[in-house]
């Protein structure tokens, strides 16, 4: 069974990034408090795949009754009663995995073969946007093209949502995904700031560089500047 645990904050995006993750609707549950958290978890006595979707830091969650690196006493005594095992952890949440020995220390609550997380910030929002009554597939990539790049993994393909417009003009909300370092969300499809900042400043998701290592070495990042990646540590 999978699991997808988000925060309200989330919850314009949660629906969408679940599907990345192949997690149907009975499977999505938002919950806001790590005592809740806990509960939920716990009513599980395994799970194959957790996805955690929460604002995050450096190894760190924050819900809200408390923002903690996942490394401090705290954290084990919310699950102290949680018996639940799970194989393979996911943090939606930013930067949580330019901390791997935060995620690992996480894991072993739950006997985890696997932690995975990004090492960068995850933005996403939605736009609205105009499909022309008619429009062909081409045109609609053409009209559409400042977007294209950062629609979340998902959306409809380009082809589809032209057939929407086949008989009537039709206005559309569109989920946007991508991955910057900075704190400062300048989204880049607007004002040109993917023009102007360039590769190094913005990535989708499909970018980040996969990077596997082993629990005894796992350690946090002391760089200022880390490598987009997705790093799984494995605990057994």
């Amino acid at each position: 069974m999978k699991l997808f645990l988000f925060g309200s904050d989330q919850r314009g995006t949660a629906a969408p990034m679940a599907t990345i993750w192949g997690i149907d609707a009975k499977q999505r549950k938002e919950i806001n408090t790590w005592v809740n958290l806990a509960k939920e978890i716990g009513q599980h006595q395994k799970l194959d795949e957790l996805v955690l979707d929460y604002h995050g830091w450096s190894g760190g969650l924050l819900l809200d009754d408390g923002g903690f690196t996942l490394t401090e006493p705290q954290v084990p005594k919310y699950f102290e009663k949680v018996k639940t095992k799970i194989e393979h952890i996911r943090f939606e949440g930013c930067w949580v995995g330019e901390a791997p020995d935060a995620m690992a220390a996480f894991g072993r609550l739950f006997d985890a073969q696997s932690v995975s997380g990004f090492t960068w910030a995850c933005w996403s929002n939605e736009i609205e946007v105009t499909l022309p009554k008619g429009i062909t597939a081409a045109d609609l990539k053409k009209h559409l093209a400042a977007f294209e790049t950062w629609l979340m993994p998902g959306t409809p393909p380009i082809a589809q949502l032209a057939s929407m417009a086949r008989q009537r003009e039709v206005k559309k909300k569109l989920p946007m995904l991508w991955y910057q370092y900075s704190t400062d969300e300048k989204p880049p499809y607007a004002n040109n700031n993917f023009q102007r900042l360039g590769r190094h400043s913005y990535k989708t998701r499909a970018e980040a560089t996969a990077r596997t290592i082993d629990a005894k070495n796992a350690k946090t990042s002391d760089s200022p500047s880390p490598p987009f990646e997705y790093v799984t540590v494995k605990l057994r």
